[in-house]
């Protein structure tokens, strides 16, 4: 496999406070990725480096060797880097396919009109939201609004995609939905950067995790082993489950 992401020597200072110090990992084409740690540890921050929100104090950001670290976040997003946020971002006066179709529209090779609209009906229909296009995004279940936060993002085609704990606030039935549809992304051969809580979830999802705690990376590797280091349960306040 190649890396697809390369994160060298990244760091983030907010004044006097450095938020992200000296971190350094990669992810290779088709992996799914945790980037796991607990609150304030930084994999926010991370990400939004990555796609552009901030700009690193120092460091180097490389999709498929080619330095994005600094790009404005619509340049980034047309290199192949879309997201989704903690906190879901709808635009709630539009219906379910105006929400996908305002993506489609901005992308690099943007679509308009029947095909953004046929498009967008694909992409919900991908996501579990067949036929509902046509409701108010604002009248949709908080799950359901988290699957148009989803299409939305593959409505960019990236080739890098970062999910900032998306299965959150999910229900034990709504989780393994979750689970099943970012499983059916990796199928697709996706590439999928994705920091979250739940640890059913990461087993379920990744072979691989990245750890942080006060910034900096204190491990990195198998899941199974790096979540049975003694330095990441202590970092999880000695929870052995975090």
């Amino acid at each position: 496999m190649t890396a697809l992401l390369a994160i060298e020597g990244l760091y983030k200072q907010f004044g006097g406070l450095t938020a992200v110090s000296d971190v350094m990992f990669s992810v290779e084409e088709g992996e799914i990725v945790a980037l796991l740690g607990p609150n304030g540890s930084g994999k926010t921050t991370v990400l939004n480096m990555i796609s552009g929100a901030l700009v690193p104090t120092a460091g180097h950001i490389r999709l498929a060797g080619a330095e994005i670290a600094g790009l404005a976040p619509h340049r980034i997003a047309h290199r192949g880097v879309a997201r989704t946020f903690q906190l879901v971002r709808i635009l709630p006066s539009l219906t379910v396919r105006e929400n996908v179709v305002a993506a489609l529209a901005f992308r690099q090779n943007g679509l308009w009109g029947t095909d953004a609209e046929r498009q967008a009906d694909a992409l919900l229909e991908e996501v579990g939201l067949i036929g509902r296009g046509g409701e108010k995004a604002d009248d949709l279940t908080y799950i359901d609004q988290k699957r148009m936060e989803l299409a939305r993002a593959l409505a960019a085609e990236p080739r890098l995609l970062l999910l900032d704990e998306w299965l959150s606030g999910l229900n034990p039935t709504e989780l393994r939905v979750g689970i099943d549809l970012i499983l059916s992304l990796r199928q697709r051969g996706m590439t999928i950067l994705l920091v979250e809580h739940i640890m059913e979830a990461v087993r379920a999802l990744c072979t691989r995790a990245v750890v942080m705690n006060a910034g900096a990376i204190i491990a990195d590797g198998p899941t199974v082993a790096v979540l049975a280091e003694p330095d990441v349960v202590r970092a999880y306040l000695g929870e052995a489950d975090a």
